[in-house]
């Protein structure tokens, strides 16, 4: 191939796609996802100060984000290991979710640090 038709391919595939757009996107991305970790850390912790309960709603969101994150990349990506850090993620909220709906049912009490 000849240096006109490899640029000539490359503007083909990247049609439509602006390369910075998608550094920022990644970028911004990536700092979304360790800042939602650090507030939901600073929730749990003043939430402990104050309450002496761990509340588990900002982790199930989480670990939901999270989850579907990689199951997307999974999905464009074919690496078996985002599909299993997927699964990992899948089980920690699917944890957090039946803990959740047993405590609003009424059949656990909240999870606190006080002694019986």
């Amino acid at each position: 191939m000849t240096k006109e038709e490899i640029l000539e391919k490359s503007r083909s595939d990247n049609a439509g796609k602006d390369i910075e757009d998608l550094e920022v996107q990644k970028t911004a991305a990536t700092i979304a996802y360790f800042s939602s970790f650090g507030l939901c850390v600073l929730v749990s912790i003043l939430n402990w100060i104050f309450t002496r309960q761990i509340k588990i709603e900002c982790w199930i969101v989480f670990f939901g984000m999270v989850c579907v994150a990689f199951f997307v990349k999974f999905a464009r990506l074919k690496k078996l290991h985002e599909l299993f850090v997927a699964l990992g993620y899948l089980l920690i909220f699917a944890a957090l979710l039946v803990l959740f709906i047993l405590q609003l049912s009424g059949k656990i009490g909240a999870v606190t640090g006080a002694a019986a």
